[in-house]
């Protein structure tokens, strides 16, 4: 071995940064931690903190959190799977928006884990942490100053629902089937766009929907609930399906049987994933409003500020919209 692979790199510290620059540790210390009310010369702090980031000072989480209070770490907690495209995107444009309010985003994925969560909690001391995905939130210790918010029913997946319902019976639909996914990771989100759908269509006077469950993939149970749903007097004209995959999964179905999605049977899908933008009448989640949404409430949970019920207005917030394609 080498003396590079066997030599532990040495951290630099606030004394190595105090001794290059020329100046005290209490000096390098205060411009650091941006310390108000300290007599300390522009020409001073730009020294410092040019010399800091030349050495390739890392300021200790901790031990500044201890110091100031606040560590500006936010901690979103998401289940332990590929969470799929909106999801995806909610994170990455989380994680801008928090940067550019000098936060860091750390995302841990577990399963309820509250071991794994004590152990994380010890290392990066974050100010806040977020529950997404329907997760239940974390027990803290007793006297913790972390804040929990937990962000699933700030977005509306029954509207989801019955947005689809209502499309479908603006174009006369009356006899409608409804793909719901067979997927317990997902089964709260599932549970509530189906619940909208329901409530739409009981509010229309419609018969009440055919469901089926279905595994995502599993083009043998797709054509088996086709057979249901295209058999009797009274076969569906459309389909609900719980997202976009599945409605691809019923469309590729259909076409493998002679029939033509959108003009032998409707189907409509949620999230507007790119795949299905070539074809798919889907409703889409606005996650540029959705994210905005979510980090207003973060900034304002980590400015103390208690939220109390606060229903959304989906209609004022454009959380959803419509994407009419040649599906239905």
């Amino acid at each position: 071995m080498t003396a590079a692979e066997t030599t532990p790199v040495k951290r630099v510290t606030t004394a190595d940064v105090a001794k290059a620059s020329g100046v005290s540790r209490a000096t390098v210390s205060y411009v650091l931690n941006d310390v108000p009310g300290r007599a300390i010369s522009q020409a001073t702090r730009d020294l410092v903190l040019e010399t800091a980031h030349r050495l390739g000072h890392i300021p200790n989480g901790p031990a500044r959190s201890l110091r100031t209070g606040r560590s500006n770490v936010v901690l979103a907690l998401v289940r332990d799977y590929t969470i799929g495209y909106v999801a995806d995107r909610l994170i990455e444009e989380l994680d801008r928006a928090l940067a550019a309010r000098g936060f860091v985003l750390v995302v841990h994925r577990f399963e309820e884990d509250q071991h794994s969560i004590s152990e994380l909690w010890g290392m990066i001391s974050p100010d806040l942490v977020v529950s997404m995905g329907g997760l239940t939130p974390p027990t803290l210790p007793e006297h913790s100053p972390v804040r929990l918010l937990g962000v699933h029913g700030i977005f509306p997946h029954e509207r989801a629902g019955a947005i689809q319902i209502e499309y479908l019976h603006s174009r006369g639909h009356r006899h409608i089937g409804y793909a719901a996914v067979d997927n317990p990771r997902v089964a709260l989100v599932a549970q509530e766009r189906y619940a909208g759908a329901v409530q739409a269509t009981a509010g229309l006077s419609l018969p009440p929907l055919r469901r089926h469950s279905l595994v995502p993939g599993d083009v043998d149970g797709a054509n088996r609930a086709l057979d249901d749903w295209l058999g009797g007097d009274s076969a569906v004209t459309a389909i609900c399906a719980h997202n976009d995959e599945m409605a691809l999964m019923l469309m590729s179905a259909m076409q493998s049987r002679g029939l033509r999605p959108g003009h032998d049977i409707a189907v409509i899908g949620v999230d507007n994933i790119p795949i299905a933008r070539m074809n798919v009448t889907t409703v889409e989640i606005n996650v540029d409003a959705y994210t905005e949404l979510i980090v207003d409430r973060v900034m304002r949970v980590v400015d103390g500020e208690a939220l109390e019920s606060d229903p959304v207005s989906v209609e004022s917030l454009d959380l959803l919209r419509l994407i009419v394609r040649d599906s239905a």
